[in-house]
């Protein structure tokens, strides 16, 4: 079909067409002094309408204009007449071989035109004439973009060849990569083979169809069979040539259609075992089996259908309408209902039991049940069941049922008896119960409420417990028992809140409440409520306590700042008067010189010591009442390892260094840095400190997708076995530390800035032979890279 369907009508009626050629008109007639020009269509025999007009209130009518627009057709050129008036009439064609527009020129009085004037009429043509193929051309334009439009957002496969086998066109669904879909315009299924690395074959098998399509002017369909190279599953699709032949008969394009199948194809090989397998069942059970097709509404029955309903059918199929008329009457609608309800959802079971007709005339009861088979889209396509007789199960039934009637009328004696019996106890308990009508009204109240409130139950009954909530709780119970009589919560609810008693007080109580139901509606509801007023003080006296106790850890942790600040300044002191005294005895001669410096270095270690013990105290102290800071960003903790070793060990004694070992690709960490540098400069100190005299010290990281490990590993002094598990309690050393110095303060600081940043430590080591830390961190995938 071609895309050109607009007409010469279509065109000359747009206001834009119009509203030029009004412009050119009105131009004309003031250059050629003719007050009145009209340009009319009159295609085919339809009556003529005007296009545009220089004087629309004109005493030219209507019948003038159409007599000469008549004589125009009638004669096939131009018509002049000026007699008592001026009139003149010109053929216009806009487009094929008939005439379909006329231009008139009309004057009050007689006129002879002189050659320029019939010159700019001339030229009035032309611009019309261009005028109109412009318009056309701009429709044409808007026209394809819409089909391409269309094209584009259909799901159908859908492509356009030219006549060298080219790609014109490919929408979106037969080719989603839209470079491979750029790429593909003006190449030819080989090029497209070659580009996407795959077999020639189904390129020369699509050549040999298109040229069969183009040779008979007929539609090719075949299936092609693709197995996906990812997941070797193999999908169907139907596929199409259409020729489109100009209107002279020469070959135009071909359109190619796909549409995947794989789903119908599968659905048809499960059909077909599915068949066998019903055959076979249905000739082995009882029962009467069924098959439905939900597409073409056919039923096949099995061969007992006809031996328990006694109906038959050509081959064992109904049509759906003729079995739905079996039904009873009476169960018809609620069969239907509820057949539409499951086809409507997403089950895959199906069950009813209703009356069915058999053939002598009477009414069998049916237990119908069956499997519903869905597509892909969650449609239903096809039911297999089974009919089962029940009428003598339904005979049973209905004996049963005039029992349990006899049954309940002994119960509801009994019942009353015990709701006599209820309302014994409930008059006597200690708790409050009550009895509420759906609006919460009270419809009965326990004696006791005298006892807990200090009203009689006669003053509460028909009134709203809202009344008496206290303003806090109001919103609280609303909620509560609006959710609970709608059944949107448990079928038990359980609220705290306060009510107000007869003095003014307001009494806490924690309520339960029961829906009470009658055939399975609700009816009403009982709460029981116990006086919890007491329970309340304790708990507000334990949140006051717990308040005092949270003041004074911040009370505590101030002291210890306060305290680590004020021993601060005199040690500096101290120490600065010891190195001034190093510093004066350099340049003496003392008899005592080397027990003074003996002194003094003693002095020294014992304040580095002291202030040592402060930094861990105030450390713990901050990290325990949550003042620790923390901060976790991306960042490399290679980078960071290597600046602590070059900032810190860099120049050890006796020449002893640390030796890096990087295991992997990415070493990037969410955490806190400032608690990440902390813990490596305490464990490296710790592994120079405790390992004098030894080899180097060794840190390796690890890292792989799940975690990142760092080791740090020293050749020192061990630690007994013995000793190892408490090394985390604060102000714990080891015991064979002595006379080196140390807090007992710095693993326990580790371990939980490690823990902060979600990691683990563990401390392997042995006695005389050295020390293993590991550090271990995951690595989240979700958020491995920086953002």
């Amino acid at each position: 079909m071609p895309l050109n369907t607009v007409t010469p009508k279509t065109i000359l009626s747009t206001p834009s067409f119009q509203k030029e050629c009004l412009s050119i008109l009105t131009l004309t007639s003031k250059i050629c002094e003719i007050p009145i020009i009209i340009l009319s269509c009159v295609e085919y025999d339809t009556t003529a309408f005007i296009i545009a007009q220089t004087e629309t209130n004109s005493k030219i009518s209507k019948k003038k204009l159409e007599t000469l627009n008549n004589s125009i057709i009638a004669n096939k050129k131009p018509q002049v007449n000026s007699d008592t008036t001026f009139s003149m009439g010109i053929p216009i064609i806009f487009e094929g071989d008939t005439i379909n527009g006329t231009l008139s020129l009309w004057d009050y009085k007689p006129r002879i035109l002189e050659d320029i004037q019939l010159k700019t009429i001339e030229n009035l043509l032309c611009q019309i004439q261009n005028l109109y193929l412009l318009e056309r051309q701009k429709i044409e334009l808007r026209e394809k973009d819409l089909y391409k439009k269309i094209l584009d957002f259909l799901p159908t496969e859908i492509a356009v060849f030219d006549n060298n086998h080219k790609y014109l066109y490919v929408n979106p669904a037969a080719i989603q990569n839209e470079d491979l879909r750029n790429y593909i315009i003006g190449k030819d299924d080989f090029e497209y083979a070659k580009h996407t690395q795959r077999d020639t074959q189904f390129a020369k098998e699509r050549r040999e169809r298109f040229s069969k399509a183009a040779k008979l002017n007929t539609i090719i369909e075949w299936i092609d069979e693709i197995k996906k190279k990812d997941t070797g599953e193999t999908s169907f699709y139907t596929r199409k040539y259409a020729p489109v032949f100009k209107e002279n008969g020469t070959f135009e394009m071909m359109v190619g259609f796909g549409v995947d199948i794989t789903a119908q194809k599968n659905a048809e090989d499960a059909l077909k075992i599915s068949n066998e397998r019903f055959s076979y069942a249905s000739q082995a059970t009882s029962d009467a089996l069924w098959d439905w097709d939900l597409i073409t509404n056919e039923i096949f029955v099995g061969e007992t259908y006809t031996a328990l309903f006694g109906h038959e059918f050509i081959e064992n199929r109904i049509s759906a309408l003729s079995c739905e008329n079996f039904i009873h009457p009476d169960d018809k609608e609620s069969y239907t209902k509820k057949f539409e309800e499951i086809l409507n959802s997403n089950s895959l079971k199906w069950s009813d039991e209703y009356r069915y007709l058999k053939a002598d005339g009477t009414y069998a009861y049916v237990s119908d049940k069956a499997i519903i088979i869905r597509d892909k889209k969650g449609k239903a396509v096809r039911m297999i069941g089974a009919i089962q007789d029940i009428t003598k199960r339904k005979n049973v039934e209905e004996q049963n049922r005039l029992l349990i009637e006899e049954n309940n009328r002994n119960k509801i004696i009994q019942l009353n008896e015990a709701k006599n019996m209820y309302r014994l106890l409930a008059d006597n308990t200690v708790d409050l119960v009550c009895l509420h009508n759906l609006d919460t009204t009270f419809e009965y109240i326990s004696p006791s409420i005298m006892k807990l409130m200090g009203y009689t139950p006669e003053e509460l009954i028909g009134q709203f417990p809202m009344q008496y909530v206290h303003p806090k709780d109001l919103e609280l119970i609303q909620h509560s028992f609006t959710s609970f009589i709608s059944e949107s919560e448990d079928e038990n609810a359980y609220v705290e809140a306060r009510f107000r008693n007869k003095k003014g007080d307001y009494v806490w109580f924690e309520i339960k409440a029961t829906i009470v139901k009658e055939n399975g509606k609700p009816v009403s509801f009982q709460t029981s409520a116990r006086n919890i007023t007491q329970q309340k003080e304790v708990q507000y006296a334990m949140k006051k306590a717990l308040a005092q106790e949270r003041e004074l850890n911040e009370l505590r942790t101030n002291l210890v700042s306060t305290i680590s600040h004020e021993f601060r300044t005199p040690m500096t002191t101290i120490r600065t008067s010891a190195e001034l005294i190093e510093m004066y005895i350099e340049g003496h001669n003392f008899v005592h010189s080397a027990q003074l410096q003996k002194r003094i270095n003693t002095i020294t270690e014992e304040i580095d010591r002291i202030v040592e013990l402060m930094n861990a105290v105030l450390t713990i102290s901050k990290d325990d009442a949550g003042k620790t800071n923390f901060n976790p960003i991306y960042f490399d903790l290679k980078q960071i390892c290597m600046d602590v070793i070059e900032t810190s060990y860099s120049h050890q004694f006796g020449g002893r260094k640390v030796l890096t070992s990087f295991v992997g690709d990415d070493f990037t960490v969410f955490a806190d840095k400032n608690l990440m540098e902390y813990s490596l400069f305490n464990l490296l100190n710790n592994a120079f400190k405790y390992s004098e005299g030894t080899d180097h010290i060794k840190l390796n990281i690890i890292s792989d997708t799940q975690k990142i490990q760092i080791q740090i590993i020293d050749k020192g002094i061990g630690i007994p076995e013995k000793d190892v598990p408490k090394l985390f309690n604060t102000f714990f050393r080891a015991s064979n530390t002595e006379g080196i110095q140390g807090t007992g303060l710095g693993l326990y600081i580790v371990k939980t800035f490690t823990e902060r940043n979600s990691g683990s430590i563990q401390v392997e080591s042995t006695l005389g032979k050295g020390t293993t830390v590991t550090l271990e961190f995951p690595i989240s995938k979700s958020s491995f890279k920086q953002p």
